[in-house]
């Protein structure tokens, strides 16, 4: 039974580029990036000769990491949030308009539009879908205003 949670972790076509968005744009804080390629890697990843460069990034009470497959690469998809086994990160923020501007600005794109949650626990609260420059999808929300 899993008792403590420990990171979240993306496939990546560019090491460099997620690094660089993740750090300059977001906000978090690289290890050195490095390269595993023992022969425990294929059979601890179910990948025929996967050889692997990885980063792990740390912010906002989180650990992301970024794999980069440096042989055995598979083929780029655009994640959509309806595609089964596609995840995404959520960060509350205090100024929605302040980060979309600030993700797209950093080469991230819009996935859906700022909207106002109007239902359940959640409503008043203001948010959306963005994606990264990559294609991982992040989800922002904003608190509602107080009430009264």
């Amino acid at each position: 039974m899993p008792h403590v949670f420990d990171h979240t972790g993306f496939i990546t076509p560019s090491l460099e580029k997620s690094v660089a968005f993740w750090t300059d744009v977001m906000g978090f804080e690289p290890r050195p990036i490095v390269e595993r390629s023992g022969e425990w890697v294929p059979p601890f990843t179910g990948i025929d000769g996967a050889t692997l460069r990885i980063a792990h990034l740390f912010s906002h009470d989180a650990h992301l990491e970024f794999i980069e497959f440096a042989t055995a690469r598979g083929e780029p998809t655009a994640a959509q949030a309806n595609q089964v086994a596609v995840g995404h990160v959520c960060f509350k923020v205090d100024d929605l308009d302040a980060t979309v501007n600030k993700i797209l600005a950093g080469g991230g794109a819009l996935a859906g539009k700022i909207t106002t949650i109007t239902e359940g626990a959640a409503a008043g609260i203001r948010g959306l879908y963005m994606r990264d420059p990559l294609g991982v999808l992040i989800e922002l929300l904003e608190k509602a205003p107080a009430k009264g």
